[in-house]
Order: structure tokens, then sequence, then C-alpha cells
């Protein structure tokens, strides 16, 4: 559930004391004179000071551009009416902060520019005084005390708007570089994943050996590959079509990730041929995860557009050596992959 903006802004009760405080409105007669504005200049001539505050801005050009139809310019006079029927009065509570945080904060996602929006303050401010009927004018401490109101409270409404304004842009600025991270993060997953596995694609997996090959030379830790083919998997595309081949691709890619373990790296080489990366590991244990994984592919049988095909796969196994680059490395592995399809498929071979 979304907070207040009073409380979203820092606005507790003692914040709410500072900035009246700060605004000097923490006067004795204050809440008096907020009500004499109301009685005596507000109340009595509200739609003449609406009339007039929209006439003025309706010759900005700026202004004309955010107000699209009469719908739009009758609406926003109903809620100027409001907010200046309530000018002043209980300006001491939360939801007085409440209500002008939020006329700030709508102001902002409807794209009032803050300077059109601050200098609309300046044009109410002048309505008001000008509206100050001749009795108070006349008296010249009661005038100057309403003036100082007037002056005061329109203040501490521009401050909330123009605080919560800000914090709206904050936000959105925010939410806008999140977006942005986020989204290059799934474009640099994009880059690095095959589009029909969700396994990594060949050109991460020539990177992540390379930089495994260093590591083992720093770390003095056993790596093994290995290198696996789905066996006669030209047939099942040439009798069964390529959407077929496409989801057997699928399937076996899954039950290659729950056969591997969880720090295996496993990558799309190309077609129907796949490279698992065995990081700490030696040719016995590579071994294992090789046979664990070629069960788990004839397991069952794979459903695939009303076929149901049993699936094989053959696979080489090789462990790094002092000296191996990663053509090295995978050459040995991809004859050790050749050994097991001349074997007769569905085995593994260590090179």
């Amino acid at each position: 559930m979304d907070h207040p903006l009073w409380e979203s802004c820092g606005f507790g009760e003692n914040t709410i004391a500072d900035r009246l405080r700060l605004i000097e409105l923490d006067q004795e007669g204050m809440e008096a004179s907020g009500r004499k504005l109301h009685d005596h200049i507000i109340a009595p001539n509200v739609d003449a000071i609406v009339d007039r505050f929209y006439g003025s801005l309706l010759r900005i050009d700026e202004f004309n551009r955010i107000v699209d139809g009469p719908s739009t310019a009758a609406s926003l006079r109903e809620s100027q009416k409001r907010y200046l029927l309530g000018l002043g009065i209980d300006f001491h509570t939360r939801e007085y902060f409440e209500n002008r945080l939020q006329i700030g904060s709508v102001h902002q996602r409807v794209g009032v520019p803050q300077s059109l929006y601050q200098c609309a303050f300046h044009r109410l401010q002048s309505l008001l005084i000008e509206y100050i009927p001749p009795a108070i004018r006349d008296d010249g401490p009661a005038f100057a005390e309403l003036l100082r109101f007037i002056l005061k409270i329109t203040a501490l409404d521009m401050s909330l708007a123009v605080e919560s304004y800000c914090s709206g842009k904050v936000s959105d600025l925010t939410k806008s570089l999140e977006t942005e991270r986020d989204e290059t993060v799934r474009l640099r997953q994009l880059a690095v994943t095959d589009w029909l596995t969700n396994l990594r694609n060949h050109s991460y997996s020539k990177r992540c050996l390379g930089a495994a090959l260093e590591r083992t030379k720093t770390e003095m830790s056993p790596l093994c590959v290995i290198m696996a083919d789905l066996d006669h998997f030209k047939e099942i595309n040439d009798a069964h079509g390529h959407l077929v081949g496409d989801k057997i691709l699928q399937i076996a890619a899954r039950r290659m990730l729950s056969g591997a373990r969880a720090d295996d790296e496993i990558c799309r080489y190309g077609g129907e041929e796949f490279l698992f990366i065995l990081h700490k590991t030696n040719i016995t244990e590579g071994e294992e995860v090789a046979e664990r994984v070629r069960t788990h592919i004839n397991s069952d049988a794979m459903n695939s557009h009303d076929a149901q095909l049993m699936v094989t796969i053959s696979l080489g196994v090789a462990q790094a050596r002092d000296g191996d680059t990663v053509d090295a490395l995978i050459e040995r592995a991809d004859r050790a992959l050749y050994a097991a399809k001349r074997a007769g498929r569905d085995c593994v071979r260590l090179a």
C-alpha cells in the first residue's frame, strides 16, 4: 500500500512544526488570520478569483498545450476552487500538508513545468491581495497582518507543492534508471544466451572456457569439458520437421540441466552439439557427470507435436592439461565424442 505523501516526504509532527516555524506560521493569531482570509476574501470572491487566475494562465501558450480542451479547463477550475476554499484553514494539520503535497505531485505527473507552476503562485498572491476589502485595507494594522498571512500561507503551500513536485521528478528518474539498468542486464543476458534452449551460446562458451583455463593455472585445480551431440538428430528433423526438432532440443536442454551439477556451465555449441564446462572437476568426476546426463536424456520418450521419440546422446570428456588452449581442449573432447559415435552412440568416451 502506498504511503501518504506527507509520510513519504518525511513530514511527521516535529517536521510539520519545524516548517510552520520556518515560515513564521506558528505565531499567535495565525489561525484567526486564516479564518479572516477565508471569510472576507476567498468565500465572497472565489469564482471571480478563479476566473481571473485561469484567464491569466490561458494567455500562456505553455499552459494551453497542457490543457487539451474545455472539459480539462473546467475540471482544473473546480480543483482550484476547492483549493482556495481550504487555503489557510487548519494549516497545522497533516491533512492540510497532505493536500498541498498532492497538488504538487499531480502537477508533476501531468507535466506542468515547475517554472510555470511557481509563477502561478505569484499571480494567486496578487489576486488575493487585490481582493482585500476596503474595510480591512483602510485599517493599517489589520491590513498589514492579513497581508503578512497571505504571503506566509502561499509560501507554505508553494514550498510543499514544490517539495512533492521535485520528489516526483526524482522518483521518476530513479525508476527510469532502474528500468534502463534492468534493460541493460536483459540485453547482456540475451547476448550470451541461446534463443532456443536458453542455455549459454557459442561465443559465451569460448570466453567462459578461456577464463576457466586461466583460473586453473592460478588455483591449480582440475578442469574438464564435455562435448555432447544428440544422436541421429538430422533424421529427426528430416522425418518430423524443424518444429519437432526445436522442441527436442529444448527438452534435451532441460534434461541436461537436471543431470548436471549446479555450478556446471552448459552451452549450446552449435546445432545439436553442446559443450559442458566442469569447474574443479577431474576426468573421473567428469565421466560421472557425462553418464548422468546420458541417462537423463534417454530416460523417457520426448513428446513433441504428437511425436513420441526416444532420443540418445553421445558424449566425450577431456581434462585440461598444462599449456592447453581453448581450441586444443575442445578438440580433444571432440575426438572423444567421435569415439563415442564410432562405438555405437549413446555412450561416454574419455580423451
